[in-house]
């Protein structure tokens, strides 16, 4: 077919948010004539999606040889550089930019999301000036805006507009990069749309986040299922035998069950996504406080287990559980991940340390042997997938000291003593602005690097908790 066949396909697949399937049909049309303006902002629009950004900056400086001066493409680059986390570069062409286009929402979304990496409090002005001009242009708040200022909103415990904005993540116009469920999902009646929920009828919960996020936006659960009646919560194999342990008022299910789910002859409300419950529960930080209780159970037997041989091997020595990296894309890394080099002054403290990092930790291991450190490691687990045996390992020691990632959840929820080090000020939202315990956690304590502390500071101050 004709190129323009390739590119009309992509741009409607691109307005209903499906930027995977569009990415092909774009980049043909864009390989078959580097003119067609159109596609080529439509292939740069999917790059972008799918976090491509390398590749939008070697297209972008080919394409703006020809069409130097479109917004588009000049927009599409300033937001590569900065997920590349080019900051200066990234800056200086939205300033550039926002004085050549200064009433483009979409221009000072990115200028606050660029700030918004380290400045919370900086960022929120612009968020709300960008939402300003999207109205005045369209008549509408701009979903992406709304989107990207979400977690923002509720790291500065702006809770009630944070949760409103959360929920435009399941617009088209977010795409890839919001609040992803698939169509056979999608397709049902959402159960919470207004209309009154009738508790003699099932509701679907269903999880769109990474586990971590599962677990903190569980924090209501028991008082979903108490509202709702009839809960069938779907989740992956891995996750079931903690969740159906921890909460057994509801019906817990694998995903394939949403395939005939619609077939069958139960009443139903319709669906409910697992990250808009606390929406109807947490609508202020207050409503956490009064509910640090822990939620999930760990595995009896494989804590008691775990707990037998990490005290045999300890010979009295406090059990320290250890995890240093998390994060899935370039940007949470910065927050989420420490090189294990930093970590000597805890490991010169007189404990006896347990691995709980997932993944591959064989250089981390060759780095401490050398300095005659030793790390426990269950060599025959695989943490990503044994979780009911990682939760109960982490339960079964006397405390933890991690990073920001899904293992703070996990042992926050079971009740476990856990020290959060953040390399930066600023972290995930659930960890605050300035907070210094968690706010969904009773055991969490947050260490966060002060204006005068440098980060070896702060790990030596947490360190001096093992006693």
């Amino acid at each position: 077919v004709k190129p323009s066949i390739n590119r009309n396909l992509a741009g409607m697949l691109v307005k209903q948010g499906r930027m995977r399937e569009a990415l092909p049909f774009a980049k043909v049309a864009y390989d078959a004539d580097k003119k067609d303006l159109k596609a080529a902002q439509l292939y740069l629009n999917c790059l972008l999606d799918l976090g491509r950004a390398e590749t939008v900056l070697e297209e972008t400086e080919k394409i703006l040889k020809e069409f130097p001066d479109d917004k588009v493409v000049l927009v599409s680059r300033a937001s590569a550089l900065r997920t590349c986390m080019n900051n200066d570069a990234a800056e200086t062409e939205l300033n550039k930019l926002i004085e050549k286009f200064p009433d483009e929402p979409v221009i000072h979304r990115i200028k606050a999301d660029l700030l918004g990496d380290s400045d919370t409090k900086e960022a929120l002005p612009l968020y709300e000036k960008a939402l300003a001009l999207s109205v005045e242009k369209k008549g509408a708040p701009d979903p992406a805006i709304q989107w990207n200022m979400s977690l923002h909103l509720l790291r500065a415990r702006k809770m009630e507009q944070g949760w409103e904005c959360w929920e435009q993540g399941f617009h088209p116009i977010v795409g890839t990069m919001g609040r992803n469920l698939p169509n056979r999902i999608t397709s049902m009646d959402r159960a919470d749309n207004g209309k009154e929920i009738d508790p003699t009828k099932w509701t679907i919960v269903c999880a769109e986040q990474g586990i971590g996020d599962q677990v903190l936006f569980m924090h209501s659960m028991n008082e979903a299922i108490d509202e709702l009646g009839k809960v069938l919560y779907i989740t992956e194999k891995r996750l079931y035998p903690i969740i159906k342990r921890s909460f057994p008022k509801m019906e817990v299910a694998a995903q394939g069950v949403t395939y005939d789910w619609t077939r069958n002859s139960l009443k139903k409300n319709g669906y409910i996504p697992l990250g808009s419950i606390p929406r109807r529960h947490r609508p202020t930080v207050e409503s956490y406080a009064k509910h640090k209780t822990p939620y999930l159970r760990a595995n009896k037997k494989l804590f008691e287990k775990y707990r037998s041989q990490l005290q045999a091997l300890a010979s009295g020595r406090p059990i320290i559980g250890i995890s240093w990296k998390g994060g899935y894309w370039q940007i949470q890394r910065k927050t989420k991940q420490l090189e294990l080099e930093n970590w000597d002054p805890i490991f010169d403290r007189e404990a006896f340390y347990v691995n709980l990092q997932y993944g591959d930790v064989t250089n981390e291991l060759k780095y401490l042997k050398e300095k005659n450190k030793k790390l426990a490691v269950f060599e025959k687990l695989d943490f990503r997938n044994d979780i009911d045996d990682w939760v109960a390992i982490a339960a079964a020691c006397d405390g933890i000291i991690s990073v920001s990632t899904a293992l703070v959840h996990f042992a926050g929820a079971v009740g476990q003593k856990v020290a959060v080090v953040m390399p930066g000020k600023q972290g995930p939202w659930h960890l605050g602005l300035n907070d210094t315990e968690s706010m969904a956690y009773k055991n969490v304590k947050i260490f966060r690097p002060s204006a005068r502390e440098s980060l070896q500071e702060v790990i030596t101050r947490v360190s001096k908790l093992i006693v």
